[in-house]
């Protein structure tokens, strides 16, 4: 069978036809998977965005006066001009002494100091 310049034609568009399509197809699989990691990586993104405005927020509460005033009464056991430091007994603070909690309240303050 010889081919005519017609079938040869034919022969070639067909091959050509398939080669095209098989390059579209791997084009669009390529699509897909890029939008996934386009999609995760927004994700990502949006999450890394969440925890810098959170570590802003933490930054500008560590910045401010109450803050850094808490921190020195708590920490470093600092107390301001003109107060008085009470330390008590941790079994008395705890709740767990033997005053009657129906017994008033001056009494029970008169009990702790005396």
């Amino acid at each position: 069978m010889k081919l005519t310049r017609h079938r040869l034609f034919r022969l070639i568009f067909l091959v050509g036809c398939v080669v095209v399509g098989i390059g579209i197809i791997r084009s669009v699989v390529t699509i897909t998977q890029k939008r996934g990691i386009v999609a995760e990586r927004k994700a990502v993104l949006t999450a890394e965005e969440a925890k810098r405005a959170d570590l802003e927020q933490q930054l500008r509460e560590a910045t401010s006066s109450a803050f850094v005033e808490r921190a020195a009464r708590e920490k470093l056991g600092l107390v301001r001009e003109g107060e008085t430091v009470v330390i008590m007994d941790q079994t008395q603070a705890s709740g767990s002494s033997d005053i009657n909690q129906s017994t008033p309240s001056w009494k029970q303050w008169w009990g702790l100091f005396f």
